[in-house]
């Protein structure tokens, strides 16, 4: 960027990514070091997260040890907003957590009260958002088949089939008593206990409005504000096989994800 004269020069990582922090977020770093950051229930005054970071590559419990572990660090809290940086502080320890949203994502830094010398992880890691999701002209017929695109896993698909050829996931992320395993910008859910895909979320989706929504599905069969998490939702059901939700930021009244599953006949 060229100085004009008079003006401020603002450099191009100086600037946010986003004005709000709700959402998932990545990290992922060589050697099999990989975290997710959860950040909900924003506020003009802050924001409640949950942070957690592991290393994948199992290290010696002792030099003179045969025995082997992998080190996981996860904390969660409320962090404190100003302007693009954000602040946690655990009043037992004193540990701090600093939060700065930038151009690329938020980073993390912690403070030397949070370390543990025990582990070989640590906060100090930049998180980024899963690449977007854009909804196509196969999306209506994708859902109608129990995905969301037509190369994509459908419901039902054994979890393994998916780890067996994607890999491990970039993220695990445990909500509403499913744990999903994550893959760029979609979840694929297993209940408690179950080995096939019940639940498909996509994380990262483009920012569209209800509006957007509208006219792409319809008027909603529901529509209210979820009271446990905050969020707006619209509801629809697919073929008397499966429903549809698209959750939406209340203020900002743009998509933050979207959900497809069985639907569950009473």
């Amino acid at each position: 960027m060229v100085p004009v004269a008079g003006k401020e020069t603002i450099l191009e990582e100086d600037v946010p990514l986003t004005d709000n922090w709700h959402g998932d977020w990545f990290t992922a770093s060589e050697p099999a070091i990989v975290g997710q950051l959860t950040t909900y229930d924003e506020t003009e005054e802050g924001f409640s997260f949950n942070i957690k970071v592991s290393n994948n590559d199992p290290t010696p419990k002792s030099e003179d040890s045969s025995e082997f572990f992998v080190s996981v660090k996860s904390l969660g809290g409320y962090a404190k907003k100003d302007g693009n940086v954000a602040v946690f502080q655990k009043k037992d320890n004193g540990c701090v957590l600093t939060f700065q949203m930038g151009a690329e994502g938020i980073e993390v830094k912690e403070a030397e009260e949070c370390a543990d010398p025990e582990l070989s992880v640590d906060f100090n890691h930049s998180f980024t958002p899963a690449e977007t999701f854009v909804i196509d002209e196969h999306f209506l017929e994708s859902i109608k088949e129990g995905k969301f695109t037509p190369d994509g896993y459908s419901i039902g698909t054994p979890i393994m089939t998916i780890v067996n050829e994607l890999g491990e996931p970039d993220a695990y992320i445990q909500r509403n008593e499913a744990l999903y395993y994550t893959y760029s910008q979609t979840g694929y859910g297993t209940a408690a206990g179950e080995n096939t895909v019940g639940l498909l979320t996509v994380i990262a989706p483009e920012q569209l409005t209800p509006d957007d929504v509208e006219k792409l599905m319809g008027e909603p069969e529901q529509e209210g504000l979820n009271e446990m998490e905050g969020l707006y939702f619209y509801y629809y059901t697919i073929d008397d096989k499966y429903e549809l939700y698209f959750e939406f930021l209340p203020e900002e009244k743009t998509l933050l994800r979207f959900h497809l599953r069985e639907l569950k006949l009473m």
